[in-house]
């Protein structure tokens, strides 16, 4: 992806994307970006990428026609009954698994890779998660599946923009200390910079963490 678009020009093309959708969920398609870029340039032939948070669907979309998966025409489609669906679904590109009820993609990521080594198989499973979904409990729940089983294969990342459906996350229902959340439920933590050559840097020194699941807190900063 190195010849792509940069990010205020993907910014721009999701923008035109949404404008005749009522910008739907634009800003958190907007923060997601980088973390997307990040993960589709690390992922190996094997891994899995879970879209927990679907609402961001128009995110990944535009990095897929970037690649040449969807054409403008695709985009232009977006949330039509025949077109393009408002949240992830398998049968698309790199997806596996179709997501939209926050709260279930850690749970699912988990299978995966309790599968994975039952299978022998070496893969990553990178879960990307809403700073505002983090409310749902089975979140945490499966947080300590995560790591009661030790699945050094899991790769959550959090994008932290501070802001859900309802407000401002700290007021709605408080998340901070939340590395320290992380660190109590046994994952090894990384807190960085919600953009995509920090995100890239940081997965390339994840596989030397083994024996316990992983979480970038990816915070979003204007």
């Amino acid at each position: 992806m190195s010849e792509s678009l940069s990010s205020l020009q993907l910014n721009e093309k999701l923008k035109r994307m949404l404008s005749n959708v009522n910008n739907f969920h634009l800003n958190s398609s907007i923060t997601c970006l980088e973390i997307l870029k990040a993960v589709l340039a690390r992922k190996r032939e094997e891994d899995v990428i879970i879209l927990s948070k679907g609402h961001s669907a128009p995110a990944f979309y535009v990095l897929l026609s970037e690649l040449g998966f969807l054409s403008e025409e695709d985009l232009e489609s977006f949330a039509d009954l025949e077109g393009l669906p408002s949240h992830t679904i398998k049968g698309l590109p790199f997806i596996e698994v179709s997501s939209g009820s926050l709260g279930q993609g850690l749970s699912v990521a988990n299978g995966i890779a309790l599968a994975s080594r039952l299978q022998g198989k070496k893969r990553s499973i990178y879960v990307i998660l809403g700073d505002g979904e983090l409310d749902e409990g089975q979140i945490w729940e499966a947080a300590m599946t995560s790591s009661h089983y030790k699945l050094d294969n899991i790769i959550a990342i959090i994008d932290r923009n501070f802001k859900q459906l309802s407000g401002e996350t700290e007021e709605t229902m408080r998340k901070e200390p939340l590395a320290d959340k992380w660190k109590a439920f046994g994952w090894e933590v990384f807190e960085i910079e919600n953009k995509a050559e920090k995100l890239l840097e940081t997965l390339f020194k994840l596989d030397k963490v083994k024996g316990k699941p992983k979480v970038i807190i990816a915070e979003w900063k204007t």
